[in-house]
C-alpha cells in the first residue's frame, strides 16, 4: 500500500470526527498525515519491519555441493567420474514459528511508533494551529484597544482645550494640527519627531482659562506613551505572527512563508469522550503502551527461539554419483549411477553462548515490562495534568467572561464621565488595562484549553 493512500485511510476516522467548526484544522491534519516528514520515516520504519516477517519463517537455504574427479575413481559398479549432493537443514520444531512471532511483534512496534509519530504530530499542528489564532486574536484586540485609546485622547485634548480660542477640534478620535508655536518646544521634543497616528492642538499657555490645564496635558501625554506601546506591542505581534507561520508549514513540509487561513474565531473544543471513559481509553490505544507490550511479546519470542537454537538442527538430503561403465568388470550394475539418502545433525555442545542467548533475552523481556508499567504510570500522570489544565481553562474562560462584561459598562461608564469633566482619569486608565488583559486572558484561556483536549486526543492515538 503507498504511503499517501495508507496515511489517508489513518486519519480518515479522525478527520471525519472533527467538529464543522475546524474544518480548515482538519484539511491542514490530512495534509501533516500525508507530507509530514517524521511521519514519512516512521511508516517507512514499520513497512520495512513487515519485510523481517517472510524472512523469519524461511528454511534455511539447502546446500547443494558438485565434485569432479580428475581422474575417475575405480567402484565395482564402474569408474565415478562425478558426485552431485543437495541437503536441507530444518530447525528443531517450533523455532521458525517463534522467529517468526519475534518478527511479527517487533512489526507491531514498528507500527506503534508510527502512530505515536502521526499522533505527536497532529497534536503539533493542533497546537500551533491555536497558537497562530491566539496571535491573530491578540492582534485584533490590540488594534480595537487602539481605537478605545484613541477615542479618549480625543476626549483628553477635548477637555484641554475646552477653553481655549485656537481652530484645532477633535473629530472622530483624532484633532487638527496645532498651529506653529502652540505647544512649548519641550514638550514636542519629548513626543519626537515619530509620534502616534494622532496629533493635538493645544493653547501656548499651558495653564489657560481652564483650572486644571497642567494635567490635562499630562493626561494627553500618558495616553500618547500608552499608544506608542501598543503600536510597538502591534508591530511585535505582527512579527510574532510570520514566526508561527513559519513552524505551522515546517509540519506540514511547506514552504515556510505559505499563507494559512484561518477561521473568523477559536472553536472551543470539548472532551473527545465522557470523562469517565478516558482512562480507559488511553490505556488501550495510546501507542507508547502499545509498542512496549509488542516489544514485550517480541522478546518473549525471542526467549523461545533462542531456546530452541539450543537443539540440534536435522539435515536431510541426497548424493548422487556419476559412474561409468569399466572395461573387464563383469558387476551386472557396472556402469549404474548411485544414490545415496542422507541425514545430518549438527552438535549444539557449546551450552555457554545458547545459555546466554536464552537469558538475554528474558532480560529484555523482563525491561520491557518494567518499562511498560512506568510507562502507564506515567501517562496517567500526564492525564491527570492535561485534565487539570482543561478544567483550570474552562473556569478561566467563564471568569474572564464575566470580568469582561463588567468592565466594559465600568468603562462606558468612566469615559463619559471623563468626558463630562469628570476627575477620573486615573480610573479610567485602570479600567481601560482591565479591560484589555481581561480580553487577551480568554483569547489564551481559550487556547489552553483547546491545546488540553488536543494533548488528551494524543494520548488516546488519534
Amino acid at each position: 500500500m503507498k504511503l499517501k493512500r495508507y496515511a489517508a485511510v489513518l486519519c480518515a476516522g479522525m478527520l471525519l470526527a472533527q467538529p464543522a467548526g475546524s474544518q480548515e484544522l482538519s484539511d491542514y491534519l490530512a495534509i501533516s498525515a500525508e507530507q509530514n516528514p517524521g511521519v514519512k520515516s516512521a511508516f517507512l520504519e514499520y513497512q520495512s519491519a513487515l519485510q523481517k516477517i517472510p524472512q523469519a519463517g524461511t528454511l534455511p537455504d539447502p546446500q547443494l555441493s558438485l565434485g569432479v574427479f580428475l581422474r575417475p575413481m575405480e567402484q565395482m559398479m564402474g569408474d565415478q567420474v562425478a558426485q552431485v549432493s543437495l541437503m536441507q537443514m530444518f530447525p528443531w520444531f517450533g523455532t521458525l514459528d517463534a522467529a517468526k512471532a519475534e518478527a511479527s511483534a517487533m512489526a507491531r512496534a514498528r507500527f506503534n511508533a508510527f502512530r505515536e509519530a502521526r499522533s505527536m504530530a497532529f497534536y503539533e499542528v493542533k497546537a500551533t494551529w491555536y497558537a497562530l489564532h491566539l496571535v491573530e486574536e491578540e492582534y485584533r484586540i490590540t488594534q480595537e484597544t487602539l481605537k478605545i485609546v484613541g477615542t479618549l485622547e480625543a476626549i483628553a485634548v477635548n477637555r484641554f482645550k475646552s477653553g481655549e480660542t485656537g481652530p484645532g477640534v477633535a473629530t472622530g478620535g483624532r484633532v487638527d494640527s496645532p498651529p506653529a508655536g502652540s505647544i512649548s518646544q519641550n514638550a514636542m521634543g519629548e513626543m519626537g519627531a515619530s509620534a502616534p497616528k494622532t496629533s493635538m492642538a493645544v493653547g501656548s499657555n499651558m495653564t489657560g482659562e481652564m483650572g486644571g490645564g497642567r494635567s490635562g496635558l499630562v493626561d494627553v501625554l500618558r495616553l500618547r506613551m500608552k499608544i506608542l506601546e501598543m503600536e510597538n506591542t502591534e508591530l511585535l505581534l505582527a512579527d510574532t505572527k510570520r514566526t508561527v507561520r513559519a513552524q505551522f508549514n515546517r509540519l506540514l513540509n511547506r514552504p515556510l512563508d505559505a499563507e494559512v487561513v484561518l477561521g473568523d474565531s477559536i472553536h472551543i473544543e470539548s472532551l473527545p469522550l465522557p470523562i469517565l471513559e478516558i482512562p480507559d481509553s488511553i490505556i488501550a490505544h495510546y501507542p507508547m503502551l502499545q509498542m512496549l507490550a509488542a516489544a514485550e511479546a517480541a522478546f518473549g519470542a525471542s526467549e523461545r527461539m533462542n531456546r530452541r537454537m539450543g537443539f540440534p538442527m536435522i539435515g536431510l538430503g541426497a548424493q548422487y554419483g556419476i559412474l561409468r561403465p569399466r572395461v573387464g568388470n563383469t558387476n551386472p550394475m557396472n556402469g549404474r549411477d548411485m544414490w545415496m539418502p542422507m541425514v545430518s545433525m549438527n552438535l549444539p555442545i557449546w551450552r555457554k553462548k545458547y545459555r546466554a542467548s536464552v537469558a538475554e533475552a528474558g532480560l529484555k523481556r523482563q525491561a520491557a515490562a518494567e518499562a511498560l508499567l512506568e510507562t502507564q504510570n506515567a501517562v496517567m500522570v500526564t492525564y491527570e495534568e492535561a485534565m487539570k489544565d482543561y478544567q483550570d481553562a474552562q473556569r478561566r474562560r467563564t471568569l474572564f467572561v464575566k470580568q469582561t462584561l463588567l468592565a466594559e459598562e465600568a468603562l462606558n461608564i468612566l469615559m463619559a464621565s471623563y468626558g463630562a469633566g469628570g476627575d477620573d482619569f486615573e480610573e479610567v486608565l485602570q479600567i481601560q488595562q482591565s479591560l484589555l488583559n481581561y480580553r487577551l486572558a480568554n483569547v489564551k484561556a481559550t487556547v489552553e484549553q483547546n491545546v488540553s483536549v488536543a494533548r488528551l486526543e494524543r494520548l488516546m492515538g488519534r
